[in-house]
């Protein structure tokens, strides 16, 4: 999910219908009231943009809240009836934020160049797991699945991290390092592994490799917490993809080629083909970094790394293009 200018063994074989039926959810969001048909964009401004630059944003399906990260560690909270984003916890010169997922009332917080995972009670606000030892890499973006656990993409070390739900229960642990060469050639001068979503479960993921324009799929043994088996996704053409998420059978990448947009791409039953069937852009658009979906709206993070313009904004974009009918 972050792009900055500053640079910037064996598992098992699972069903094609499960994964087909994993492609079809669209993941928890519920309803918020009087969002059922929106028709226009809506911008909502971080109040102060003090924080530096925007990164990751997750939304609470429990609450109808948002909440958005910035670089110095400071997350912002907002919802869809108030067009300002403002304060919910402070940054620190610790740990800085880039990712964001949500896990029934917890939030989880990627920590970029700072190498920490943090996890909030979002009920309390209180620090309730903390992480490091991820190494000298970029912790970018993260996912939790069902049954707790998280991985964390990294964009310079060539590892996939996981972090146990045992772990966060216990407040902290050891991450685990999952290789991912050979199956993805790393670039040494550029952005990999950024975006990432879960299937199945949790048992398959789908990453990013940013500036190579790839999607992988890793499937994972969950008898063993190393195994995996790493695919390139096929793809008709290059998805230069930031942030990622997956609704209605589709996934929704943040790109940044040809031009700043959100790219719709199609994947087949057994996950392992994507057809890009649409993209769409906006004129709120300012080099934007993450989507996540809320209700009826897309709500796209404007990290606007190449200018800083201040105020930093999120665009929330209708999930239906506004000229169908």
């Amino acid at each position: 999910m972050s792009r900055p200018s500053f640079r910037k063994t064996t598992v098992r074989v699972f069903p094609s219908v499960a994964l087909l039926l994993a492609l079809g959810a669209g993941g928890p969001s519920a309803m918020p009231a009087g969002q059922d048909h929106p028709r226009s964009t809506r911008v909502y401004t971080l109040t102060p943009s003090t924080h530096d630059n925007p990164e990751g944003i997750a939304y609470d399906p429990r609450t109808g809240a948002f909440y958005v990260s910035t670089l110095d560690g400071t997350i912002h909270r907002g919802n869809l009836g108030d067009e300002l984003v403002t304060e919910f916890l402070p940054g620190s010169e610790r740990w800085q934020a880039a990712g964001l997922s949500i896990h029934r009332d917890l939030l989880f917080v990627a920590g970029a160049f700072s190498g920490t995972v943090r996890v909030y009670n979002l009920d309390t606000r209180q620090l309730v797991a903390y992480f490091e030892d991820f190494g000298a890499g970029m912790l970018n973006d993260l996912v939790v699945t069902p049954r707790g656990d998280v991985y964390i993409t990294d964009s310079f070390v060539p590892v996939l991290w996981h972090v146990t739900a045992e772990q966060v229960a216990a407040g902290g642990g050891e991450p685990y390092a999952i290789p991912v060469l050979p199956e993805i050639d790393w670039l040494e001068d550029g952005w990999n592994l950024n975006g990432i979503v879960a299937l199945q479960g949790g048992r398959t993921l789908i990453v990013a490799q940013s500036d190579a324009g790839k999607l992988f799929r890793i499937d994972l043994d969950p008898r063993d917490p190393g195994a995996r088996r790493i695919t390139e996704i096929a793809l008709d053409e290059p998805v230069y993809a930031d942030g990622l998420l997956l609704d209605r059978g589709r996934l929704v990448a943040v790109t940044f080629l040809p031009e700043p947009m959100l790219t719709f791409v199609r994947l087949d039953a057994r996950g392992t083909s994507g057809t890009v069937e649409e993209r769409r852009t906006d004129p709120t658009f300012r080099g934007p970094s993450t989507v996540a979906r809320a209700g009826n709206f897309y709500l796209v993070v404007n990290a606007d790394f190449e200018t800083g313009t201040v105020p930093f904004t999120v665009s929330g974009v209708p999930r239906e293009p506004v000229d169908r009918p």
